[in-house]
């Protein structure tokens, strides 16, 4: 019987060459095994990712797809009906290309929403929203995993959305409504004749438009859009649309024969005075006039930018203005609209009465000085001129404020009331020329101290817009012997912005040369101040008036002050010497114009009454003709305008 050897104790046992071999094969196999049902996996979820992104990128192109073919379907005039039939057609024609072979079905009749939203279109989930001038779409489509069923995925809901509002292309053109108003003229008859000697409106249908008058209306009918455009004999469409206009260039004159022909600054309102303009996409009162033209041109081939006009009122509010273009400006508009349009496109455009308009405005030129006791009663303490330009029409009225910045003054201590003077007439109706008089009458003082003061005249003016003016007006109460005039080389200047604007500020001895004031005087800026306006300096704030006139300059940093015009009140006080000396106070106004005159500069501008879709029936290089074929609308998303609207895919939310 054999012996078998015990095995060492503390060492393993070495197994033969083959036996070892075979072992560590079974190990690596077992080791690969694992490693590639890991690779295919993560293949095989890389792949399912990949079908889901094609699939999301090929639903989000249906659905925008068909909310661009459902808002085109209102811009043609169509039904909310129409635009969802328009949207269902789009997206059968392209789910057939499904690049996973699924075809999706349908959006449902009845939308369906996010839990928790419904009748919420921002969780719009799967349907077809038409509302006003949207339009929204939401698709979904299940598409089957591949190798995700492996591990019991079954399908992975694939959804995209879009979302079209259709917004105003409107053109940088006003196109007049009226011609010799107000109408009617004699012996008119329907059908019309578009006789350019008699009254017509341009916004009614060819055959009635000489019928009623300027506020009449009711015998004329509405324009519409009428069947398709005959591009060479435009005139032969059926009298359903307006009479043949000029809307651009030479035949576009204005019934006042200004400088205008149909050529717009689309961006600049509010001309209810000469420095409350508003200012949009890019423009700014530095904007020089060549700028501005190349600009607006732009917008006629590229679509206006925005942003949306107000919805018309009347009388017309100060942003329903728009400045004019020189009629010399309007080649550059007349080559823009023919690169895009031609014969029978439909074009968003302004409307306006027909005449061109200059900035109302009215001046107050108060007395040099008032003279008052220190109580009692003055019946007539001089005259007050109001002055107009050519285009203000309205009256004026007429208040009196103090100088709340002035403890002495003598409407802040009440020894003068709170309308110390009568304005006779008032309101009034100010003249050209020198202006209309106003006697300040009956002023009432009562204990008053001695002195030089300033009060305020303040002037309103309710038509055709509000607008108020003030002009301080110096106050001798008592008897005071030396004065002194405060002056400035200017009181407007105009700077780029965040530049210094500086002003040369006189004083100098008064009533005469010779009549030395004797004591020095202080200068300020009252506040508040502007916000974003930088350093103010004088070079002395301690100046002393002398026969030849000291001096002072004032310098006012604009910083960061935005484009606009900006006012500054400036006071200099100071004691005499008289034998009782008596307090002194003169303010004097000066106006900072930041950002110059550049395309504020222009002082026209036309009354838009509303907006209207036209036509175009011939364009060439000096005229562009066109007849409405919508009434003139006072609100930019009304339905009737949608003709001249563009479809623009918009974010969801």
């Amino acid at each position: 019987m054999a012996v078998v050897p015990a095995r060492p104790r503390g060492r393993w046992l070495r197994a033969p060459e083959g036996a070892r071999s075979t072992a560590e094969r079974g190990q690596v196999l077992v080791v690969f095994a694992l490693g590639i049902t890991g690779l295919l996996a993560a293949a095989g979820v890389a792949i399912d990712i990949g079908r889901f992104y094609s699939e999301h990128r090929f639903l989000q192109n249906a659905a925008d797809a068909a909310a661009l073919a459902g808002a085109n379907a209102l811009v043609r005039g169509g039904s909310n009906a129409d635009a969802v039939t328009a949207a269902q057609q789009a997206l059968t024609r392209n789910f057939q290309g499904d690049p996973n072979g699924r075809v999706a079905a349908l959006p449902p009749a009845t939308p369906a929403y996010e839990s928790g939203h419904a009748g919420d279109p921002a969780y719009l989930y799967n349907g077809i929203l038409v509302s006003g001038g949207e339009v929204r779409v939401a698709v979904v489509n299940d598409i089957d995993y591949t190798f995700g069923r492996v591990v019991g995925l079954g399908n992975q809901p694939i959804s995209a959305r879009a979302r079209v509002t259709l917004q105003g292309d409107l053109l940088p053109i006003a196109a007049r409504r009226f011609i010799n108003t107000p109408g009617p003229n004699n012996g008119v008859t329907y059908p019309c004749n578009a006789n350019p000697s008699a009254f017509t409106d341009f916004f009614s249908t060819a055959a009635s438009s000489c019928l009623g008058s300027e506020s009449d209306a009711s015998l004329r009918t509405i324009p519409n859009a009428g069947s398709s455009f005959d591009a060479i004999n435009p005139e032969s469409d059926p009298l359903n649309h307006g009479p043949l206009l000029e809307i651009l260039g030479q035949g576009a004159q204005p019934n006042n024969g200004a400088d205008f022909r149909g050529f717009v600054a689309l961006d600049i309102r509010n001309f209810q005075s000469a420095g409350s303009q508003l200012y949009y996409n890019g423009v700014s009162p530095s904007t020089n006039s060549n700028t501005l033209k190349s600009m607006e041109a732009a917008w006629i081939t590229s679509g206006y930018k925005g942003p949306m006009f107000p919805s018309i009122i009347y009388p017309p509010d100060p942003n329903d203005q728009v400045a004019i273009m020189s009629g010399n400006a309007t080649g550059i508009a007349i080559d823009a609209l023919a690169k895009r349009y031609g014969p029978g496109d439909e074009i968003m455009v302004l409307v306006y009465p027909g005449n061109v308009m200059a900035i109302p405005d009215f001046t107050l030129s108060p007395p040099g000085e008032i003279a008052l006791p220190t109580s009692g009663s003055t019946a007539n303490a001089g005259t007050l001129k109001a002055g107009r330009n050519q285009a203000f029409s309205g009256q004026v009225t007429l208040s009196t404020l103090g100088d709340a910045l002035d403890a002495q003054n003598p409407m802040t201590t009440g020894a003068m009331s709170a309308s110390p003077i009568t304005y006779n007439p008032n309101p009034v109706t100010p003249s050209l020329g020198s202006g209309t008089s106003v006697a300040l009458q009956d002023v009432i003082t009562s204990g008053a101290v001695d002195g030089i003061y300033t009060i305020w005249v303040q002037g309103q003016a309710g038509s055709p817009y509000l607008t108020t003016k003030v002009q301080p007006m110096a106050l001798k109460v008592g008897a005071v012997t030396k004065d002194f005039t405060f002056t400035s080389n200017a009181s407007n200047v105009d700077v780029t912005p965040g530049a210094a604007a500086t002003f040369d500020l006189v004083l100098q001895n008064s009533p005469s040369k010779n009549t030395n004031f004797g004591n020095p005087v202080t200068l300020s800026v009252d506040t508040p101040l502007p916000a974003g306006v930088g350093a103010i300096t004088f070079s002395s704030t301690s100046v002393s008036p002398s026969k030849a006139g000291a001096q002072s300059t004032l310098t006012i940093n604009t910083g960061t002050l935005a484009p606009g015009v900006y006012t500054f009140t400036l006071r200099a006080t100071g004691t005499n010497t008289d034998s009782t000396p008596r307090k002194v106070t003169h303010l004097f106004q000066v106006t900072v114009n930041v950002g110059g005159t550049g395309s504020g500069g222009n002082q026209e501008y036309v009354d838009i009454s509303g907006f209207a879709v036209m036509r175009v029936a011939t364009v060439d290089s000096n005229t562009i003709t066109a007849y409405a074929i919508s009434p003139v609308i006072t609100d930019m998303n009304d339905p009737l305008l949608r003709r001249g609207q563009v479809a623009r895919l918009v974010p969801w939310n």
